[in-house]
């Protein structure tokens, strides 16, 4: 009472009841309790001058009792000046257990007035943040929880009302409150922007708490595709990313629902190009999911996660097949039995791996195209060959033979010393597992081409079929030495074709002896493609029969200009012909010509049926060739019957199928657009063999050179211009015993796992990216372009050339959605 009537300052005052030794401690608090109507009646001047000097003497060096008296003194200055007390509280980093009662008091008493957490809101936070001991009890835990959820509204900043709350969560052991309402504060773009930067920036004790990521687990869909998304890259370092990834699949690991964030932070990774980022990422994660732990263990969000990952890392099967058998285990969860369909549907060649598991059976190609699309998975559309100048008489052709599945198994396995089949093979490897939207065949159209085709003119598709035959029988090229131009050599990369196969054949000589692979390249050809004509020929005046059997590779069907299906051209091929007039048969035995009789029959019949319809004929009157347009239905399955014990095999009735019939699937047709038999352009429309059904005609995918994309109506039944007419017909023998494939080795994925991540790199040095940006789920419904009528020349007679340079018809399809 003496300071107080002898008008002394506030301040000298209370430091005086600090120093003096006159009272006890006892004393002091009831001299501090006597000033406080005059602590409370202070002005911001001297508020702030007590404040000071009460956090120094609250510091760890200052005696307990001071401690205590500054602590009770702060308690009565926050009545008046709330604002500077939490702002003194909160810069500092004080360590007693006064400090933490005052902080713990002060932070109660702030959530009891709105106003005050609304002005206060980041220092709050600080002082949550900087005093990891507050001795909150249990309930006192759920009133802060509870206070700082419904004080949300009353934060003028969002973002400091997340900060707040985060900081919280991550300092008590109690679970907060889930934010699920939609029109929550955290759809706004700043409270998202201080969500993502909380996220990547480790916080001071760690990972990032269960209880905060309960608090990321509410926000919505939605709110992260439209908003967080488009900050993600440019608010976080790329450090602050990967540390990102790494807190949210902790958390996911603990069992907190993060995978929607992951997701959605993936895909905006994708759309800005940043493959090999999703690539590392899908490693690291999928590897921290699986391993150690059992798959039927996770929660289904966790799986979705892992399939999403797998699927993102489409241009190697290694972490798939690393974790192929705990997938496999799993096949009665919707979600990853579709996935692993789907990347067995990727990454064919693996028989023996996928032969562990019974429970791997694919689904038919539309279903399964299906199931992907519903399960937001995208199906690789394929990958298309560059056209090289005027050579899509030969692009077609090869797409088309790598649609026909058991050929491509015996071509990639086969380790025959052969340039052709080792360019083959390098090219179907590229089109079963490039992430390329297209690449150049260069080399195997070197070694390929016949002599008399020079380069850059239009040739017939059904020709270069035979002479490749041919050539793979032979195991000879067509040159007879490898390319000599640095074009080629530069594709080849300076390897010893022979010495390759010759290392690469060791290593398969021994492992995949039980598979029935051929031993040689015209075994490869026969084994497929080689059927056989009973052909006999009986002669009107002795009788005499005379009888041979000729080899065929594909059926040349001749056509006519009246409407017809292909049925009706087999029937007519195989029909009885009576030899006469200028036709008439050299009988030995009456030894001179005579009328006589021809038939034939088909005595066996191949896996792999190649049809070519010949609508080109001669006209002696014009002096010219000249194209047959008639209409031929093309049906998506034939039947044969064997007859006479089986030596021979005759159409069956389409009216009744018997169990003895021999069925067909058609999977492939290469169509000839163009009204001349001088020029034109060919494209092919197809499945893979073994998931041809159907439905192929309308489930197919069109290979226009490197263009490949999805048709959804039946094109080669009603083709969108009327010139384009099916030429080649490939159909594969169904109900067939197969063997599973051996798996491929690394030596054979090495360089085209190489090559896609350098096309993937360059994607992102380019910004723009084929593999990544696709339209493949499109149909393709647009017509070719203008045929191209240069370069024609004399041709042999039925056959139809074409080869137009980059003929494009519909919208560019790369290989994969992302």
């Amino acid at each position: 009472h003496y300071f107080i009537q002898s008008n002394l300052r506030m301040e000298g005052i209370v430091r005086g009841i600090f120093t003096t030794t006159k009272l006890d401690h006892r004393g002091k608090l009831v001299a501090i309790q006597t000033l406080k109507p005059q602590l409370l009646g202070v002005d911001a001047v001297k508020g702030d001058q007590i404040t000071s000097l009460c956090l120094e003497n609250l510091s760890d060096g200052s005696p307990v009792t001071t401690r205590a008296l500054s602590s009770t003194i702060l308690t009565i200055i926050f009545q008046v000046y709330p604002e500077r007390v939490i702002s003194g509280l909160s810069n500092q980093e004080y360590s007693n257990k006064e400090y933490f009662a005052v902080c713990s008091k002060l932070i109660l008493a702030s959530f009891k007035s709105p106003d005050l957490a609304f002005q206060q809101g980041r220092k709050i936070a600080e002082m949550l943040a900087n005093s990891k001991q507050l001795p909150f009890t249990d309930s006192e835990h759920q009133f802060i929880a509870e206070n700082l959820y419904k004080s949300k509204h009353c934060f003028q900043d969002p973002s400091l009302w997340l900060e707040t709350y985060f900081y919280y969560c991550g300092l008590s052991k109690k679970t907060s409150q889930p934010v699920t309402d939609q029109n929550n504060i955290l759809s706004d773009q700043s409270c998202l922007v201080t969500a993502l930067k909380l996220i990547g920036n480790k916080l001071s004790e760690g990972d990032l708490s269960v209880a905060q990521g309960s608090i990321l687990s509410g926000i919505q869909d939605k709110v992260i595709i439209e908003t967080a998304s488009q900050e993600f890259l440019a608010s976080l370092t790329d450090s602050q990313q990967l540390k990102c990834f790494d807190n949210l699949a902790s958390l996911q690991q603990q069992g907190i629902a993060l995978s929607h964030w992951i997701l959605c932070l993936l895909n905006c990774l994708c759309s800005n190009k940043r493959f090999i980022q999703v690539i590392q990422l899908g490693e690291r994660y999928v590897d921290l999911l699986l391993d150690g732990c059992r798959i039927q263990d996770l929660p289904p969000d966790s799986l979705e996660l892992v399939c999403h990952l797998l699927l993102l890392h489409q241009h190697s099967p290694l972490l798939f097949h690393r974790h192929f058998t705990q997938l496999a285990a799993l096949q009665s969860n919707e979600c990853v039995s579709r996935v692993t369909q789907s990347l067995v549907l990727r990454y064919p060649h693996f028989g023996r791996l996928y032969g562990k598991t019974k429970n791997t059976t694919l689904h038919p190609w539309p279903d399964l195209k299906r199931m992907l699309h519903n399960s937001r998975v995208s199906q690789c559309s394929g990958v298309g060959l560059n056209n090289l100048g005027n050579t899509c008489y030969f692009n077609s052709l090869i797409q088309a033979l790598w649609l026909s599945v058991p050929f491509q198994e015996d071509v990639l396995f086969n380790r025959v010393e052969s340039s052709i089949l080792t360019e083959l093979r390098r090219v179907f490897i590229n089109l079963s597992y490039s992430v390329r939207k297209s690449f150049s065949p260069d080399t195997l159209f070197h070694v390929l081409r016949p002599p008399w085709f020079s380069f850059g003119s239009q040739q017939d598709s059904a020709e270069l079929l035979r002479h490749m035959f041919d050539l793979i029988s032979s195991g000879s090229s067509a040159s007879g030495s490898q390319p000599t131009n640095p074009l080629q050599e530069g594709l080849l990369g300076g390897r010893d074709l022979g010495s390759l196969e010759a290392s690469r054949r060791s290593r398969y000589c021994s492992s995949h002896k039980d598979v029935s692979i051929p031993s040689s390249p015209s075994q490869i050809i026969t084994k497929h493609f080689q059927g056989c004509q009973n052909i006999t020929i009986v002669c009107d005046t002795c009788g005499t029969a005379s009888s041979k059997q000729e080899t065929f590779l594909f059926l040349s069907l001749p056509c006519g200009k009246e409407a017809s299906s292909l049925e009706q051209l087999i029937s007519d091929s195989l029909a009885t012909e009576h030899l006469t007039q200028e036709n008439q048969y050299h009988c030995e035995a009456c030894a001179h010509k005579s009328d006589a009789i021809r038939e034939t029959a088909l005595s066996r019949i191949p896996d792999t049926f190649i049809f070519t319809i010949n609508r080109f004929s001669y006209n002696k009157v014009q002096n010219c060739r000249s194209k047959h347009l008639s209409k031929v239905q093309v049906p998506s399955k034939l039947r044969f019957v064997p007859t006479n014990n089986g030596s021979r095999f005759e159409l069956a009735n389409p009216e009744t199928v018997q169990s003895s019939d021999i069925a067909y699937q058609l999977y492939a047709t290469v169509v000839h657009s163009g009204s001349s038999t001088e020029s034109g352009h060919y494209y092919t429309y197809g499945v893979p063999s073994n998931y041809a059904s159907d439905s192929v005609l309308t489930n197919s995918l069109s290979f226009n050179d490197s263009r490949v994309s999805q048709v959804s109506e039946d094109l080669v039944n009603a083709p969108r211009g009327p010139t384009d007419t099916p030429y080649l017909l490939f159909y594969q023998r169904t109900g067939v015993e197969t063997h599973p494939c051996p798996d491929l080795e690394m030596a054979d994925l090495s360089e085209i796992i190489s090559n896609n991540i350098k096309c993937l790199q360059q994607a992102e040095k380019a910004g723009s990216c084929e593999a990544g940006s696709s339209s493949s789920t499109q149909p393709d419904n647009q017509g070719p372009g203008p045929d191209d009528e240069d370069g024609s020349r004399n041709k042999a007679l039925f056959s139809a050339r074409g080869g137009c340079n980059s003929n494009d018809f519909g919208a560019g399809s790369s290989r994969f959605i992302y």
